[in-house]
C-alpha cells in the first residue's frame, strides 16, 4: 500500500508515496489533530479538539509492523499509531 514515508526538509507535513504511483502531504497539525490513540480520543471528549501549535512538526517516525507507523511531534506527543489504512483515509480527505 505505502512504498516509503518521510518528512518534509521543514518537518512541517508527511509525505506518502504509494506503491504503484502517487505522493500525498499531509501537515504534521492534521496527523495531530487525527491522532486516534487513548490520550488524544479523551482530550476530543473534554475539550472538543486538539489544540495544536501552528508551527508543530514532525520529529520522528517509526515503522510498526508491516502495516503502520508511530509519529512523534514537537509538542511531545509520541502515542499515536496510523495504520496505512487510516492514511489512505485521511489522505483522501486532507491530503494535497
Amino acid at each position: 500500500m505505502i512504498d516509503r514515508l518521510s518528512a518534509t526538509t521543514d518537518n512541517r507535513h508527511l509525505i506518502v508515496e504509494w506503491e504503484g504511483g502517487g505522493t500525498t502531504e499531509l501537515a504534521a497539525t492534521t496527523l495531530r489533530r487525527e491522532a486516534r490513540d487513548a490520550y488524544t480520543r479523551r482530550a476530543k471528549l473534554d475539550h472538543g479538539e486538539i489544540a495544536v501549535a501552528p508551527d508543530l512538526t514532525i520529529t520522528a517516525l517509526a515503522q510498526v509492523g508491516r502495516g503502520g507507523v508511530n509519529i512523534h511531534f514537537s509538542d511531545g506527543h509520541d502515542r499515536a499509531i496510523y495504520p496505512f489504512e487510516y492514511l489512505h483515509a485521511l489522505s483522501e480527505q486532507y491530503g494535497n
